[in-house]
C-alpha cells in the first residue's frame, strides 16, 4: 500500500480533489509494498537521498499523466503542487533526471518484484470481477526502439527489425486489394506479447521480446504466466489470429486447459484435403457436400449427413446408410485439433467468440496511446520491459480501484 508522506495539508480534501484523486487510487491499489521495502533497504538514490516511495510514485504519475520521458516527469513535479504532495516531495528538494534514471535502473535489478506487483493485481481482479480469465485473447504489438535501426551500430543493441501486415498497423494503413502482394510495414524495436481478458479488456500476462521473435512461440509462455492452476475461473476459450495457427498450440491449449482454441486456419492450397474436408476443416461426405456439425460428445465432434438434416441434396446414386437418421461421423479432437478444433470454425459459436478478439486491439491502443508505449525513451530490453510493466500496472491498478468501489462501468477508465 502506498504511504503518503507530505507537508501538512487537509488529506480528506485532497482525496476529494479531482486533479489527483485518481493518482492516489492507483497508488493505493498497487501491491508494491514488498518492492518498496526491498528498495528502502538499499542505498538511497541521489546525493540528497531521495525518498524511494516518492520516486516510485513519480514514475507512476508520469505514466498516468502521459509524460513521454523522464524529463517531462521532472517538469510535472515542478509545476504541479498536488502531484508533488502525493509523491511526498517539496519544491525545494525534487529529484532530477539523473536521479529518476538511476531509480529506473534499480527497478530493472528487481524486475521479479515488479512482476509480482503485476501478478498480484491480476489475482485481485480474479477475485473482484466475475468470469475474469475465462475468455482470453492473445496478440502482439510493435514497440519502436529509442534508436535508429539503420545505423551500423544502433544505440539499442537489443532491438531488432520486425515486420507485420500493414492491415495490423491500424486505421492509417491502406487496405490490400485482392491479387496484390502482401503489404508489410517494418519497425526497429520490440514486440509486446499480450494475453488479455476479452470481456473486461485487461491484461493477464505479457512478455517483451525483440521484434523479430515469432508470435506463435509466445503462446505457451503467456498462458503459463497468466493462467495458474489455482485460478478460480478455468479457461474456456483462447482467441488469436493466424499467427498462432500451429498444431502444437491447438493441441496444448485443448489438452492442458480443456479450452477451445479459436484461431483461423491458414488455407494453403497444398495443405487441402478435398476428399476428406474443406479448407476450414469441416468434413465432407462421399458426394462432396459439407457435413453438418451436430454437437460435441466429450472429446469427439459429431457430424451428420447434410441431406438428412435438410441442408443439401445428395448427388450420390446410392445412399451412404439405410438409417433414416442419416450417416453420422464422429471425429476425435485430439487426432487433429488444428483441423478439427473443439469448436468448429464454421459454427456460429466460433464466429461469435472470434469477434471478441478485437478486445486486444483496444488494449494495445490504450497502452500505447494513453500510457506512453508508442514513444518510449529508454534503451535495452530490460528497461523496455520495466517501462512496459509500469504502463500495464497503471492500467490494472486503475481497474482494481474502480472495481473495489463497485464502479463497474469505469473499470476500463484510465485517464479523465
Amino acid at each position: 500500500m502506498h504511504i503518503i508522506q507530505a507537508p501538512l495539508f487537509d488529506f480528506e480534501a485532497f482525496i476529494a480533489d479531482k486533479g489527483t484523486a485518481r493518482l492516489v487510487m492507483v497508488l493505493e491499489a498497487m501491491p508494491a509494498e514488498k518492492l518498496l521495502l526491498t528498495l528502502e533497504r538499499e542505498r538511497w538514490t541521489g546525493r540528497k537521498g531521495y525518498w524511494m516511495r516518492g520516486m516510485w510514485a513519480a514514475l507512476i504519475a508520469g505514466v498516468l499523466y502521459q509524460c513521454r520521458n523522464i524529463a517531462e516527469v521532472v517538469r510535472l513535479l515542478k509545476r504541479d503542487k498536488e502531484v508533488r504532495m502525493v509523491c511526498g516531495f517539496n519544491k525545494g528538494c525534487l529529484p532530477g533526471e539523473h536521479a529518476l534514471g538511476r531509480f529506473l535502473k534499480k527497478l530493472v535489478r528487481h524486475a521479479d518484484l515488479v512482476e509480482e506487483c503485476f501478478t498480484g493485481l491480476v489475482g485481485r481482479l480474479r477475485q473482484l470481477l466475475p468470469g475474469f480469465g475465462a475468455k482470453l485473447v492473445v496478440d502482439s504489438t510493435d514497440i519502436e526502439a529509442y534508436s535508429n535501426g539503420h545505423e551500423e551500430k544502433p544505440s539499442d543493441p537489443d532491438a531488432r527489425w520486425g515486420a507485420k501486415k500493414a492491415s495490423n498497423k491500424g486505421c492509417g494503413a491502406q487496405s490490400k486489394k485482392k491479387g496484390d502482394k502482401e503489404d508489410l510495414y517494418y519497425w526497429f524495436g520490440y514486440k509486446l506479447h499480450l494475453l488479455v481478458d476479452a470481456l473486461y479488456e485487461l491484461p493477464v500476462s505479457f512478455i517483451v521480446t525483440p521484434a523479430n521473435e515469432a508470435d506463435t512461440t509466445q503462446m505457451k509462455p503467456l498462458l503459463k504466466k497468466g493462467v495458474p492452476d489455482h485460478a478460480p475461473m478455468g479457461l474456456e476459450a483462447l482467441m488469436g489470429d493466424k499467427a498462432y495457427d500451429s498444431q502444437d498450440n491447438y493441441r496444448w491449449v485443448f489438452q492442458e486447459y480443456g479450452a477451445a482454441p479459436i484461431i483461423p486456419i491458414r488455407e494453403w492450397p497444398e495443405a487441402q484435403l478435398p476428399d476428406i474436408c474443406n479448407a476450414k476443416g469441416t468434413p465432407t461426405c462421399s458426394c462432396g457436400l459439407a457435413m453438418v456439425y451436430w454437437g460435441r460428445d466429450g472429446k469427439y465432434l459429431k457430424y451428420r449427413c447434410p441431406q438428412a438434416v435438410g441442408k443439401g441434396k445428395c448427388l450420390s446414386r446410392s445412399r451412404c446408410t439405410a438409417s433414416p437418421y442419416g450417416y453420422v461421423l464422429k471425429l476425435p479432437i485430439m487426432q487433429d485439433p488444428r483441423r478439427h478444433p473443439p469448436v468448429p470454425r464454421e459454427t456460429k459459436k466460433w464466429k461469435r467468440l472470434y469477434k471478441l478478439r478485437t478486445a486486444i486491439e483496444r488494449v494495445n491502443s490504450r497502452v500505447k496511446g494513453l500510457l506512453g508505449l508508442e514513444h518510449i525513451s529508454v534503451r535495452g530490453i530490460a528497461k523496455v520491459t520495466i517501462r512496459t510493466s509500469l504502463s500495464l500496472l497503471v492500467m490494472l491498478a486503475a481497474a482494481v480501484a474502480m472495481a473495489e468501489r463497485h464502479k463497474w462501468q469505469e473499470v476500463r477508465t484510465l485517464v479523465g
